[in-house]
């Protein structure tokens, strides 16, 4: 009986600001990468933690993070004119771009910025997109009589290279901001603007203070504003009798996960917003 081998491709995208570590068990570090106009070069790791061969395939991509109109975060690729602006995916080359990984094999993948010398000062970016799939195996180790499905996937994870030029500034500028409260959780939205020549990467910490000056509850979580868009911070309302409190926000240029030299600096910025619990 003739054998017939179908493949169904399922495809899952990861895009991670931590170590990525998916069930494909490709491990890449770093997950941020700068780059400058002093030295264009730098290195990531790919590491096959799986007890199968692995495809990989490094590509560049511009995008960003922004969010919807309701302030969820989400990644935009599409953007054409900032990508005329602010894109470094097609002057930035991986070498070796593809390979296949033996179990607990790690490859070292070199990148360099090329072609920079027409850019304004300024921070510019590239997605790194590292696609894993299982090898398949060959016609002739198929050898199982009838129809069999074989299901191959294909894992995307998506780091960032960033390239510093020249003087590079950061701030942020707040819109209208304001705070709701839906089953016992606070969320603030606000609208924000990036300053400067380059993204703001930090940090946001939280305090929420009664009439009274008194801490209620505080909590601490990453920012990346890239433009202009709408945000929003979630904290817990349970326990906040009625009356009148403080959000007071400090947005710092700092990430455990980075060393703040690499890092655009700014001064810390405060936001607050005043608000009723009824």
């Amino acid at each position: 009986m003739k054998t017939v081998s179908k493949s169904l491709l399922i495809v899952f995208l990861a895009t991670l600001f931590g170590t990525v570590q998916g069930t494909a068990q490709i491990t890449i570090a770093p997950t941020t990468l700068y780059l400058d106009d002093q030295n264009r070069f730098g290195t990531m790791l790919v590491l096959n933690g799986s007890s199968q061969p692995q495809e990989v395939s490094i590509e560049f991509e511009f995008g960003y993070l922004a969010a919807d109109s309701a302030g969820n975060p989400e990644m935009v690729y599409d953007d054409s004119l900032a990508a005329s602006e602010k894109s470094v995916a097609d002057r930035i080359l991986g070498f070796p771009s593809n390979f296949t990984l033996q179990p607990n094999q790690r490859q070292v993948v070199r990148l360099t910025v090329r072609n920079t010398g027409s850019l304004a000062d300024g921070t510019y970016w590239s997605r790194i997109r590292t696609i894993s799939n299982p090898v398949s195996p060959s016609i002739e180790e198929q050898t199982s009589e009838g129809i069999s499905a074989q299901i191959n996937f294909r894992f995307e994870q998506v780091t960032t290279a960033f390239f510093k030029k020249g003087n590079v500034t950061t701030g942020l500028d707040f819109g209208e901001s304001n705070v709701s409260i839906t089953d016992d959780t606070g969320i603030i939205h606000t609208r924000m603007s990036q300053t400067g020549n380059s993204p703001y990467i930090g940090t946001m910490n939280l305090r929420i203070l009664n009439e009274q000056g008194d801490l209620v509850t505080e909590s601490s979580s990453t920012v990346a504003i890239y433009f202009t868009t709408q945000r929003q911070f979630q904290f817990d309302a349970s326990e906040m009798p009625p009356g009148t409190y403080t959000a007071e926000m400090v947005f710092e240029t700092t990430r455990t996960s980075i060393d703040d030299a690499e890092m655009v600096q700014a001064s810390p910025i405060n936001h607050t917003v005043t608000f009723r619990m009824q």
